[in-house]
């Protein structure tokens, strides 16, 4: 299936959090994005745009402002040869497949349209767009995207499915299988994991993952945060019922704060430095020494631009993972720039944590 999104209206293009909520909403419903086309509510071609994407997606979903929405109403019901009505509060053309408020689906072409009004700072009309194609994804820990594809393709005809693969982070490889009526997913990803035995992470997103497995296992978990800032223990928090996990979280930018709030020895500060395992290792029995968590995280590092040295060039991450009983670290250099050597950072972080205590993911 070939799915499209299109933004019709210029504030909307230009609000950048409305369209992250959006986008969030989007791949809930489809388990990742689509291709996305902006176009201006004032485009004369906007009826001939719409036609000729008919011709080439399966299914297009369409988030546009009022009149945005008020236009392409009308221009769906002419291209539908049909007329407009009021229901559920909403202007649309009287022959659609389904709706709700302030969005419907009509067919075109051979091709389903969803159009929903959109208004920032309130909640996203529902997506109404039906995808037929079956999916599901996972991940492979410490199998790289070329041995993954060699390994898993024999399997593929024989489940009668098609896969995807991309490299999240060095380590951690993501695939999508999906498939007609007529394919076996779960039969091929159970075939997988035996493949793999104990590399498999059975979700799309393995920060969710891991908030599920802590509290499954009833655990807690803190981090100790350097270059970072608090991105892990915000991802974390995004996810609901996290609270029973989530002991809390330390921001030690500094190295006074390393050491006065989780007792970072200054001797380890001075002869080593802040980004350092032997850091890292601290930061993480410091946080974990509070006596609030089962499990410790900590990340110190260079996001740069700035601020790399010939043995410590920018992109250099350690992160630490530690229980009661272990502790363990590892150096990265990431390449990208600041925010993209964060984000790996953080991935990096639960990937570790899963690696190093794997009765988490059973």
């Amino acid at each position: 299936m070939k799915n499209l999104i299109i933004i019709l209206g210029e504030d909307l293009q230009i609000n950048r959090p409305f369209l992250d909520y959006f986008f969030t909403s989007y791949k809930e419903k489809f388990g990742a994005l689509a291709s996305v086309y902006y176009i201006q509510n004032n485009d004369k071609e906007l009826p001939f745009y719409i036609e000729n994407f008919t011709k080439e997606y399966d299914n297009i979903t369409i988030c546009a402002n009022e009149n945005g929405f008020n236009t392409l109403s009308k221009i769906l019901a002419t291209l539908t040869t049909d007329t407009i009505e009021l229901k559920f509060e909403t202007l649309m053309p009287s022959q659609v497949i389904k709706f709700s408020k302030n969005s419907f689906l009509i067919s075109l072409n051979n091709s389903q349209i969803n159009l929903i009004k959109a208004e920032p700072i309130k909640e996203l009309p529902e997506i109404l767009t039906q995808d037929d194609q079956q999916s599901k994804i996972f991940h492979i820990i410490d199998i790289d995207k070329e041995s993954a594809q060699i390994l898993l393709e024999p399997l593929t005809a024989s489940y009668n499915v098609n896969i995807t693969l991309t490299t999240i982070i060095d380590g951690l490889t993501k695939v999508k299988v999906s498939t007609s009526r007529y394919g076996h997913i779960d039969s091929f990803i159970d075939s997988v994991a035996n493949l793999f035995i104990g590399k498999i992470i059975p979700a799309d997103d393995i920060i969710k993952f891991t908030a599920k497995k802590l509290i499954q296992n009833d655990k807690k978990i803190t981090f100790a945060e350097s270059c970072t800032a608090g991105m892990c223990a915000a991802a974390l928090g995004n996810i609901p019922g996290v609270s029973v996990a989530f002991s809390g979280s330390l921001v030690t930018y500094s190295n006074e704060i390393k050491n006065s709030w989780i007792g970072v020895d200054k001797d380890i500060l001075d002869s080593f430095g802040a980004v350092s395992a032997q850091c890292v290792e601290a930061m993480a029995s410091g946080a974990l020494g509070l006596g609030v968590a089962d499990y410790a995280i900590a990340i110190s590092g260079i996001a740069g631009p700035d601020g790399g040295s010939t043995q410590k060039p920018v992109g250099t991450v350690f992160i630490a993972v530690a229980s009661a009983n272990n502790v363990a670290s590892l150096r990265l250099l990431l390449s990208g720039d600041r925010n993209y050597i964060r984000t790996q950072s953080v991935l990096h972080a639960f990937t570790l944590l899963l690696r190093q205590y794997p009765e988490l993911c059973k």
